[in-house]
C-alpha cells in the first residue's frame, strides 16, 4: 500500500495537538537476528509504547467541550460526517492493527531468547506484549465492532485476506488474554503494564460490552490487589507532580525534557488570551451545569444554585476542573464579564487590558469558561505543554466496580460504598466522615444507577471518556444530537442575567445529560448558538471499515449505513 500521510488530532486529558503519522502498518523492527536478548526484547517491547497508538477519544466529540476552531467545528463526529474514508476512523484502524502487528512480531519471535533471559525478565516482557495488544484490541471493538483477529506474523498474501472475526470472539479473546497477562505481570513496573492494568482493562472492557459480572470480578481483582488508592489531592493528581500517585494504574507520559509535547497552538487553545492563549478549546455549559451543589442535588433540583453565582456551593471538582470566575488563574484575574474590560495582573499588580472578556477580545472564550484540569504555569510559560496521558487510574476502577453491581442488581451497599469512597475524595474527607460531604444514600438500582452516571461525569471529565460512555449507554443522540450555546454578544447580554439567566434553567435527566431549550435561550437573547450538531443513530454507534483497506482486501466487510 502506498504511504499515506495523515493529519490527527491527538487527545490528551480531552486536550489536542497535531502530528504527521505514517499509518502504513509496519513492524518496528526487523526480526530476522533480533529478539536474541533481553534488551533487543525490552527495544521491542518499548515500540508498543509508541504514544500515537495509545487511542484516547476526544471529549468534543461529546456534551463536554467545546472547541471553536476546525477541530470542534468540522470533526466527523459532531457532524455526523464520518465515513469509509474519514481519516480518524483511518487513523484508529492503522495505528491499533500497527501495535497489534509490533506485539505479534515480538511474541512470536521472543522465544529466540529465551535461554538468554531470567525467567522474571522474560514473563514480564511476555505479559506486558499481551496485555497491551488485547488493550488494542479492546478500542478495535468498542469503535469497529467485528474486526480481523491477527496473532502472528503475516505475509502480503494473507493480509489480504482476512476477514472480520465475529465480535464475541475476539473479545474472548481480550479476555483470556488479559487473564495470562495478569498472572506474568507484577505488581508494580514503573508505569508500565502491570497486573493491575490487564486487570482493570478487563473490567473496561467487559463494563463496555455489556459482560457485568466479568467487569464486576476484575475490578474487585484490581481493588484487592491493595496497591492503588485515592489521590487525597484530586488537582495535584492531573500535574506532572501527580505521576507518581499512588492512584495511577497507566499513563502514556509526555516530556520536555524528550521533546515530546502538544505543539504550540494546541497548548495555546487551553490558556486564557490574558496569559497569551487562544481560548479556544472550553467547557460547554452542559459541563458546567453538571456538577451539582454541595447539598448533593443537581442544580434543577438545588436551591443552593445560584446561576449569577455558578461556582458557589458547588461540588469541589468543579473549581478544580475549570477556571472559577474571577480568581487568579495563570498570572491574571480571570474574569469574562463584559464590563471587566480591565483586569489584574498579578505578578506586576498592574491592571491591564482584559483580552479574555469579549467586550475586548471577540475570540474570548465563547461560553465563558476555561478548562483548568491538568494545566500548569509552565505551559504559560512555554506555551508547550507535557501532560500525561492517563489511560486508567483507581478512581476508574471503584466506579466500574460500583456500575457492574449496579447493573447486576446485587451489593447494592458495595457500589455505594464505592461511589462515596470517590464522592468523600472530592470533598477532601474519608468516607465514612457523612458530615463532611453529601454522602449519596440511594439504595435503589435505579437511583443509584443515576448518581453512577452523574458521578462518572465529574470525576472522569477530560479523560477521554465520555464519549465511549454515552456510545455504550446507547444515551449518545440525546446527549449530542443538540445546540451548543455560548455567551449572548456583549451588547446584548443582560447584566442582570449573567453568566446565566435565573428564568430558564436546564434539566438534568436520570442519565446525566444536562438538556437546556436551547430555542428559547437564544430567542430571549439569554445565549447565542455556537454550533448546531447531530448524531445518526442507524449507524454511528460503530464506525466505518476504511475504504482503502476494503478496496484491496474485499473480504473486509463494512457496517451498516456506510
Amino acid at each position: 500500500m502506498k504511504n499515506l500521510k495523515y493529519l490527527i488530532a491527538f487527545p490528551i486529558l480531552l486536550l489536542w495537538g497535531c502530528a504527521d503519522l505514517d499509518v502504513t502498518p509496519k513492524t518496528a523492527i526487523a526480526s530476522g537476528n533480533f529478539f536474541t536478548n533481553a534488551k533487543e526484547l525490552e527495544i521491542g517491547l518499548n515500540g508498543l509504547y509508541d504514544r500515537s497508538l495509545w487511542k484516547v477519544d476526544l471529549d468534543y466529540w461529546a456534551d463536554d467541550s467545546h472547541n471553536r476552531g476546525g477541530g470542534g467545528v468540522d470533526n466527523e463526529i459532531s457532524r455526523a460526517t464520518i465515513n469509509s474514508e474519514s481519516g480518524l476512523s483511518g487513523d484508529y484502524w492503522r495505528d491499533l492493527y500497527d501495535g497489534i502487528k509490533r506485539a505479534n512480531t515480538l511474541l512470536e519471535e521472543m522465544p529466540k531468547a529465551k535461554a538468554n533471559v531470567d525467567e522474571g525478565t522474560y514473563n514480564r516482557i511476555e505479559g506486558e506484549a499481551r496485555a497491551i495488544r488485547a488493550y488494542f484490541y479492546s478500542i478495535l471493538l468498542t469503535k469497529f465492532g467485528d474486526v480481523p483477529l491477527i496473532t502472528t506474523q503475516l505475509n502480503a498474501k494473507e493480509a489480504l485476506s482476512l476477514t472480520r472475526t465475529p465480535k464475541a470472539e475476539v473479545l474472548q479473546f481480550v479476555y483470556e488474554e488479559l487473564d495470562a497477562a495478569a498472572g506474568l505481570l507484577p505488581n508494580s513496573n514503573a508505569n508500565r503494564a502491570t497486573k493491575g492494568f490487564a486487570l482493570g482493562i478487563k473490567a473496561r472492557t467487559a463494563l463496555y460490552n455489556g459482560d457485568f459480572a466479568i467487569a464486576r470480578n476484575a475490578a474487585k481483582a484490581v481493588i484487592d490487589l491493595g496497591t492503588y488508592s485515592l489521590d487525597p489531592n484530586f488537582r495535584n493528581l492531573f500535574l506532572k507532580a501527580g505521576s507518581s500517585s499512588k492512584e495511577m494504574i497507566y499513563f502514556v507520559p509526555q516530556s520536555f525534557v524528550l521533546n515530546v509535547t502538544l505543539d504550540n497552538n494546541a497548548t495555546r487553545n487551553l490558556l486564557p488570551r490574558n496569559a497569551g492563549g487562544f481560548g479556544a478549546q472550553f467547557p460547554t455549559w452542559e459541563a458546567v451545569h453538571i456538577f451539582e451543589a454541595t447539598d448533593g442535588l443537581p442544580v434543577d433540583e438545588s436551591p443552593l444554585y445560584n446561576p449569577h453565582k455558578p461556582f458557589a456551593n458547588r461540588d469541589p471538582r468543579m473549581k478544580e476542573t475549570m477556571v472559577e470566575l474571577g480568581t487568579e488563574w495563570l498570572g491574571y484575574i480571570y474574569q469574562p464579564h463584559p464590563d471587566s474590560t480591565r483586569t489584574l495582573n498579578t505578578t506586576t499588580k498592574v491592571r491591564v487590558n482584559n483580552n479574555d472578556t469579549r467586550s475586548v477580545a471577540t475570540f474570548a472564550s465563547f461560553t465563558g469558561f476555561l478548562w483548568k484540569k491538568g494545566i500548569e504555569q509552565s505551559w504559560a510559560d512555554t506555551r508547550l505543554a507535557d501532560p500525561n496521558i492517563i489511560i486508567l487510574r483507581y478512581a476508574d476502577v471503584l466506579l466500574m466496580y460500583a456500575e457492574a453491581l449496579i447493573e447486576l442488581n446485587e451489593n447494592l451497599t458495595a457500589a455505594r460504598s464505592a461511589i462515596n469512597q470517590v464522592r468523600a475524595r472530592a470533598y477532601g474527607t474519608t468516607v465514612a466522615n457523612t458530615a463532611n460531604y453529601p454522602a449519596i444514600t440511594e439504595t435503589s438500582q435505579a437511583g443509584l444507577r443515576t448518581r453512577l452516571r452523574r458521578e462518572r461525569r465529574v470525576e472522569l471529565m477530560l479523560e477521554g471518556l465520555r464519549y465511549q460512555d454515552l456510545i455504550r449507554w446507547k444515551i449518545a443522540k440525546k446527549a449530542t444530537d443538540r445546540k451548543v450555546l455560548g455567551l449572548p454578544n456583549p451588547t446584548d447580554q443582560n447584566r442582570n442575567q449573567w453568566p446565566f439567566t435565573n428564568v430558564l434553567l436546564p434539566d438534568i435527566d436520570p442519565d446525566g445529560v444536562v438538556i437546556f431549550n436551547a430555542d428559547a435561550f437564544i430567542a430571549n437573547k439569554y445565549a447565542r448558538l455556537l454550533q448546531d450538531y447531530d448524531f445518526d443513530e442507524s449507524r454511528m454507534y460503530l464506525w466505518p471499515i476504511p475504504a482503502a483497506d476494503r478496496l484491496l482486501n474485499p473480504g473486509l466487510t463494512q457496517n451498516a449505513g456506510y
